[in-house]
């Protein structure tokens, strides 16, 4: 069994789970929220401290560092048994041993898969890092002894919503900040709060985050290392379910036996999982002339104090800083890059492409993306691997790679289905890449003509308004985003600045841009077309003729356009 011994943070006071229930239910603030629940429902003081024990007795870990040593090794097998390889950044779980013993961290991984916090806690138990207590959604709760297990890895769940529970949200609060507070463990939670099934990143949460700080802003610590996390996997072991979810099947609810039933993942190899830290941010370094922290000491203990705007303002920006430095480290793999260019083709109803052609546009398509930033994961040219990556919608027969589709017919629906499964599927892989295109592909999009610099940039503008929910953006970056990215087209001589007119001049390399970002588009165009007939037909109908509208450009598999196009300002239907 492994020796396990990490650093502890300096100023911990040890405490075992029970006591840190007991202290949260002492708190300052429990005992005024029951206070103030007690005058406002009538209900007794004793009463409310029940409830609130039997809460955070369903709520709190039960963390042993016994099972962490014993699921250790079978972690270990299981991930030697799925993968082919797992990297880790040394460099960043060094400096993140170092920091683990000089200030309270939140760790924040990027949520592809459930596998995500299994992975974290593995990793850093095998670099002797305390492992965290995980913020983890109460389904898993249910699940016969896997809930146990995991509650006593270090897990505490929490409903998916509390709604105005002021108990509820007074003991979460405080379960969460103890443990930043006293340095109990580091505090692991996902920003994106769900995991993503297009293969983007979602739009950030800011509750857990302003949660977490709150505890910098009352001066009750001198500093918090927020720790962004990016894990790449060639292949995530949800993939077949994720794209079955956005064609409308919901979502299968989690359960012990359908974690048995899902045993056969075992006997498959889902390739390579890069795992990278990041930049680890001090708050007391961000928050300088940012936060003042005065206003809150004014603030009596006994009082529940509010987050101020200027304290909300830096918890907004600070989210999208921790995405985007997630997507930084991001690493693409080739079949990511292999789905974009055989969409490419499909798009033109090429469904058979020779190898020799697919090859000669992947080593371009891979050089274009270097060029643009992206860390892409090429340790040699193996296009049987990165085609079986994507099976079963791809494989190769004979010299040519196909795509396993066949056009619908109105005769057949399950050719349809067939088609739209196999379309997101390609979709869904090639999003992992357009993080690093998106800015490249709008002002593709925008110079399909050659137009003056302000011409430019308001239509950039327009674009990026549109496409706020599909992708990260930092808020009120626009122009120096606009800048950096002239700038590097420039570079790359993709575009030419004469005559006061910027044009794009490689009409190869523009129509692949735009083949990224057109299907976000079209499917914005279509689906305001389908709400917009909402106030026409009824209900059920106006679901489905929306549904119908995304599936015809299913390559797009944005599952925000729909609910959000209505509500988007930049647009108008």
């Amino acid at each position: 069994m492994k020796d396990y011994r990490p650093p502890k943070y300096r100023y911990v006071r040890y405490r075992v789970p029970s006591t840190i229930r007991e202290e949260v239910l002492q708190s300052t603030r429990v005992r005024r929220v029951i206070s103030m629940v007690c005058k406002e429902t009538g209900r007794s003081a004793e009463d409310l401290s029940s409830e609130a024990s039997a809460i955070l007795e369903e709520m709190g870990h039960e963390f042993s560092e016994t099972i962490l040593r014993c699921i250790g090794g079978f972690i270990r097998k299981v991930f030697k048994q799925i993968t082919t390889r797992v990297t880790v950044h040394t460099a960043g779980i060094k400096k993140l041993k170092r920091l683990s013993s000089q200030k309270p961290l939140l760790l924040i991984p990027t949520h592809r898969s459930y596998l995500d916090f299994i992975l974290v806690t593995w990793l850093l138990y095998s670099f002797d890092i305390k492992t965290p207590v995980i913020a983890a959604g109460q389904d898993f709760m249910f699940m016969k002894g896997v809930g146990a297990l995991l509650r006593r890895c270090g897990a505490y769940f929490i409903r998916r919503s509390f709604g105005k529970d002021k108990l509820y949200w007074a003991l979460f609060t405080e379960y969460t900040q103890t443990h930043i507070i006293n340095g109990d463990a580091p505090v692991e939670f996902f920003i994106e709060g769900t995991r993503s099934r297009t293969g983007k990143s979602l739009q950030p949460k800011f509750g857990m985050l302003t949660i977490a700080l709150e505890p910098y802003f009352d001066a009750r610590v001198a500093d918090i290392g927020i720790c962004p996390i990016t894990l790449s996997y060639e292949k995530t072991v949800e993939e077949n379910l994720h794209v079955r979810e956005m064609m409308g099947t919901p979502k299968p609810k989690e359960s012990t036996t359908g974690l048995i039933k899902a045993r056969a993942i075992l006997d498959n190899n889902y390739g390579t999982i890069h795992v990278k830290v990041g930049q680890i941010f001090s708050v007391y370094e961000m928050a300088l002339g940012k936060v003042d922290r005065k206003i809150r000491a004014l603030v009596p203990r006994a009082v529940i104090p509010s987050v101020h705007p200027h304290e909300q303002t830096f918890v907004n920006k600070l989210a999208y800083k921790v995405i985007l430095e997630q997507q930084a480290n991001a690493v693409v793999f080739p079949c990511s890059v292999l789905s974009a260019v055989l969409l490419y083709h499909v798009a033109d109803k090429q469904w058979r492409v020779d190898t020799k052609q697919v090859e000669k546009e992947l080593r371009w398509a891979c050089s274009l993306l270097i060029d643009l930033g992206c860390q892409l994961s090429w340790d040699k040219e193996d296009l049987p691997h990165h085609t079986a990556m994507l099976a079963p919608v791809v494989f190769l027969e004979g010299q040519q790679i196909v795509v396993d589709s066949s056009p619908p017919s109105a005769e057949h629906l399950n050719s349809v289905f067939k088609q739209c499964h196999c379309l997101i599927s390609l979709g869904r892989r090639r999003n992992e890449l357009m993080h690093v295109a998106i800015h490249a592909a709008m002002l593709a999009k925008v110079l399909v003509r050659p137009k003056t610099r302000d011409r430019t940039l308001t239509e950039y503008r327009q674009l990026r308004d549109i496409l706020q929910f599909e992708f990260i953006f930092m808020p009120g970056n626009t122009e120096p985003d606009f800048e950096h990215t002239i700038q590097q087209l420039q570079d790359l001589q993709l575009i030419a600045y004469s005559g006061d007119f910027f044009k794009f001049v490689d009409r190869e390399t523009r129509g692949f841009l735009i083949s990224l970002v057109d299907p976000f588009l079209v499917t914005y165009i279509d689906s305001c077309s389908s709400v917009s007939l909402t106030c026409r037909v009824p209900h059920s109908t106006a679901r489905a003729l929306r549904a119908s509208a995304t599936e015809s450009k299913h390559t797009c598999l944005s599952c925000t356009a729909n609910r959000t196009c209505a509500g988007n300002p930049s647009i108008r239907m």
